[in-house]
């Protein structure tokens, strides 16, 4: 056993050097990363003292190792909860540690009559525990963040190697103590430690994977959004726009364009400055995200410019919300660091669809053609494309 214990120790090595790795690259998950990698370094000293018995000293590799032990799977769930942005309950961890060294002192090392408990038997409870309840109160993290699936392949293992912990807690309070000691050479402690490598390799190549899992969207999500004001880039936006154009040349489902841009803009730039500016620009993307629906999209085409898309909005419901928009962006100034709030106002043009669209530029082009009408018609007003002889009147339309 001690030459299986001892290969287990080389195993959870070589996982401390992937989370060493790991930690250079990953950036924002370090702190999740320095646990994991403290659960595979404790795990490896515990197991390494284990394997010295029984020549060792037994306060070593009994108490200590097991109190090793249960401290690496605390960490392993802290780290968890860190990286899944849930409560790390350090109370219950602090307590559940001190709980089990206290047992570990008070039981002692060495056997000292027949109902003498091995201080396993409450490593072995709190690691059953930790795992279990990890499972359960991350289930729910994971499965939003990562998908069902991927969540239940994170924690089948998890709840497996509880349970078994859990079972050999109450073998050990149930047996003769020299039976159940991991050094012992038996057929139930080498499926135990084979049982423990795999939910190790389970956990860290899976956990690995999901960190590789985040940065990859990530990264997508900074390909395709503006930085400033987390609306969609212009890239995106006109992907979006291309697949509605297909949609509406093959099924003729309808779709409208929103065009705003930020009244007298660069005066804000000028007068209290580019952080000014930038506040404007992120109150703006809030205003629109709130007031559209959810399945339209907004991006941020241009300094000051930004587009909505529209899927299945008939015009006269575009132009009312359009309507809507220039009211709210209006009546909510913005607070940059000056006297008073500025007050913002924009410039719409709407542009449903048609027939006489020739392709997706032509309907842009419409778009711009209303916009730039707003403009000159003296700014803060809507302009419909379809019906470009002036503003749009702010009365109630039929809802979306």
């Amino acid at each position: 056993m001690s030459a299986l214990l001892q290969l287990t120790c080389f195993q959870m090595l070589i996982y401390a050097g992937m989370w060493i790795a790991g930690w250079v690259i990953v950036g924002e998950e370090r702190r999740a990363v320095l646990h994991w990698l403290g659960f595979n370094l404790l795990l490896a000293v515990g197991l390494g003292l284990v394997s010295l018995r029984p020549a060792g000293d037994p306060w070593l590799t009994v108490v200590l190792a097991n109190l090793v032990l249960a401290g690496a799977f605390l960490l392993l769930y802290r780290g968890g909860a860190l990286f899944l942005r849930l409560p790390t309950r350090d109370v219950e961890a602090t307590m559940l540690m001190l709980s089990c060294a206290a047992f570990a002192v008070w039981t002692g090392p060495v056997p000292t009559g027949p109902g003498w408990v091995h201080p396993g038997a409450a490593t072995a409870a709190l690691i059953g525990w930790v795992l279990l309840a990890a499972s359960w109160r991350s289930r729910g993290a994971l499965a939003e963040q990562f998908g069902p699936r991927t969540a239940w392949v994170a924690l089948a293992p998890q709840v497996v190697y509880g349970i078994v912990q859990g079972i050999r807690a109450w073998q050990i309070f149930t047996l003769n103590a020299s039976v159940v000691q991991l050094q012992t050479q038996s057929a139930s402690n080498q499926a135990l430690v084979y049982v423990s490598m795999l939910s190790a390799a389970v956990f860290n190549l899976v956990f690995m994977f999901l960190i590789v899992l985040r940065l990859m969207g990530r990264l997508t999500y900074m390909v395709e959004h503006d930085g400033l004001t987390g609306l969609l880039n212009r890239r995106a936006i006109e992907t979006l726009l291309e697949r509605e154009w297909v949609r509406w040349r093959r099924m003729g489902q309808p779709f409208t364009v929103m065009a705003l841009d930020l009244d007298h803009f660069k005066q804000i730039n000028d007068r209290w400055g580019h952080p000014a500016g930038d506040a404007v620009l992120r109150s703006t993307a809030s205003l629109l995200r709130r007031e559209v629906r959810e399945v339209d999209s907004v991006g941020r085409v241009g300094g000051e410019e930004f587009l909505v898309l529209m899927p299945g909005c008939a015009p006269a419901s575009a132009a009312y919300v359009a309507e809507r928009l220039r009211g709210v962006l209006r009546a909510r100034p913005v607070d940059v660091g000056a006297a008073e709030p500025v007050t913002v106002t924009g410039s719409i043009g709407v542009a449903a669809v048609e027939s006489t669209d020739i392709d997706l530029e032509h309907l842009l082009r419409r778009a711009d053609a209303a916009l730039y009408l707003a403009k000159a018609q003296g700014r803060d007003r809507v302009v419909c494309a379809a019906a470009a002889s002036g503003p749009v009147p702010a009365t109630p339309v039929p809802a979306i």
